[in-house]
This record gives structure tokens, sequence and C-alpha cells, in this order.
């Protein structure tokens, strides 16, 4: 798939490059990133560049995950994704930097991906978008909380995690669904 390059007010949405590794390997030295995403642990800067240039380009090549640098100014400051694209579903992944959190820039980036996504003329059409995460990440619940995304569940010890299994959050974004955000029972 050709990569696609996303604009929002104020962000630029663009494949992760090799002038990002810098920043990649800043951020994913973040104690949250480290708990809540699987990356390796200590995160080294070959790391970051085999995540641009493989992981990131084979999933572009492939069509089959689909992830963006997400840019304020002139610097990475996290990366969101459509992953496990097929048959009109994918699910969404995305990690912030420490720096960036808190003033909506994933929400806003994240909706942009989540629109391009459900976009049958110019983006992938797809039907539905999950998302999952480890329970207890109250971060990411709340973007997906805001985009819309309806809780479905909790999948016990459904997810292998850096110290054995745990429990998933699970929640779903239909593109026929009102995106106004409804309660969550695991963010009360």
């Amino acid at each position: 798939m050709d990569p696609v390059t996303l604009r929002t007010p104020r962000l630029t949405l663009r494949p992760p490059a090799l002038d990002d590794v810098d920043a990649i390997q800043a951020a994913c030295q973040d104690a949250a990133i480290q708990r809540y995403v699987p990356v390796p642990v200590p995160y080294s800067r070959d790391d970051a560049v085999s995540y641009v240039t493989g992981f990131c380009a084979d999933g572009w090549a492939s069509g089959e995950r689909l992830t963006w640098a997400v840019v304020e100014g002139d610097g990475l400051v996290g990366t969101v994704g459509l992953h496990a694209i097929a048959d009109g579903a994918a699910e969404i992944g995305y990690w912030l930097a420490p720096g960036a959190r808190g003033r909506g820039i994933m929400r806003e980036s994240a909706a942009a991906v989540v629109d391009h996504g459900f976009d049958a003329s110019a983006g992938l059409g797809l039907a539905r978008i999950g998302w999952r995460a480890y329970a207890g990440n109250a971060g990411s619940a709340a973007v997906a909380r805001a985009l819309g995304f309806r809780f479905e569940g909790i999948a016990r010890l459904g997810a292998l995690g850096r110290d054995g299994r745990e429990d998933d959050w699970l929640a779903g974004l239909l593109a026929t669904d009102d995106r106004t955000p409804r309660p969550w029972p695991v963010l009360v």
C-alpha cells in the first residue's frame, strides 16, 4: 500500500522515518510506554531503527499494518496505527511521549486515523475498528472512549504482558456508530 499522510489543524501524521529514530528511542525509555506497549526493555537506538525500517515499512508494504508518526511542529511526539487489517476490520494502537500528554494530541491524531479507516472513498472503508489495552491503561482507554469506542468487556488473562498473562480491556467502534462518548465501567 502506498503510504498516506494525514493532517489535522495542528498535527501531521506520516509514516515514521529514519529522522524519527532518536525521538522514538527517547520516548520508549518512558516507564508507562514500557509498561503498556510491547517494546523491548531496554530500548536501544537499533530497536528504533528496526521499528522504522522493518515493522513500520513492512506494514505499509503489506497493507496489513499502517503506522503513522504523530508530528507536532518538526518533531515526532508519538505514533498511532491500524493493525491486523483484514476483512473490513482493524485494531488501533498508539503511544505518546510524556511531554506531549494531556493536550489532546492523541485524541486528535487517533480521530484522524479512525476517520481514514472508515472512509470508503479515500481511506480503507473499514466496518469496525477494535481497541484493546492491558487493564489499567486508563490514558489509552480515555482516548478510545473520547473517540466514541464502546467498552465491550474484559478478556481475563487475555494478554501476554512482560510479567506473564494479564487482563485486557476491549472496546470497538463501528463505521455506523454515533461517536458520542459513553460511560465505561472501568473509567469510573
